[in-house]
């Protein structure tokens, strides 16, 4: 009777590793799109991303009618702003809920008591202040929540810059929640 247990867990194994190795692989494969894509001059720009950090209320009746804030991190890039509550994830990373709203992004805010001003650095060009803009989800993928997880949220992004200039293109972001 012992035989079987052991003959299941070689085979198992045998099926393509841990749940750690696999998670990190999807991760990894992930990781590889996190990015800004943005159209300037007729080329495109890539900004990579690390994540997006979201900070939910544990009072459910605030929570409710208060917008979740967030933060995206990236390789010079820094962004502030909200999530509307009615699509605000929440504590059971229902990432789903996000697809089809509008996120607002604002030139500064506050992140778990932290101030944060939205700024990005493209390539070859000094530092920019961002003072306002959106990002839309088109769709979320990935199976592993966490922030050693590869879940990831997808859409398009307008971005208002001091300068006056709108920059828009696509983005991929890894998405945590935190609260």
């Amino acid at each position: 009777m012992k035989r079987l247990p052991v003959a299941c867990l070689a085979l198992l194994a045998s099926c393509g590793g841990s749940t750690e190795e696999n998670a990190a692989k999807d991760r990894a494969a992930a990781a590889a799109t996190w990015a800004l894509v943005l159209r300037i001059d007729g080329a495109d720009a890539r900004v990579p991303l690390e994540v997006m950090n979201v900070l939910l209320l544990k009072d459910e009746d605030e929570a409710k009618a208060t917008p979740a804030v967030f933060e995206v991190r990236g390789s010079g890039v820094s962004l502030i702003g909200e999530i509307p509550a009615a699509s605000s994830p929440g504590y059971g990373e229902k990432w789903e809920k996000t697809v089809a709203a509008t996120l607002t992004i604002k030139a500064s805010g506050e992140f778990h008591g932290e101030g944060i001003d939205s700024k990005m650095m493209l390539p070859g060009k000094p530092e920019a202040a961002i003072m306002g803009g959106t990002m839309t989800v088109e769709g979320t993928s990935g199976k592993w929540a966490g922030s050693q997880g590869d879940r990831t949220l997808k859409g398009k992004v307008r971005l208002q810059m001091r300068d006056g200039q709108v920059l828009e293109g696509t983005f991929a972001v890894h998405a945590v929640t935190w609260g």
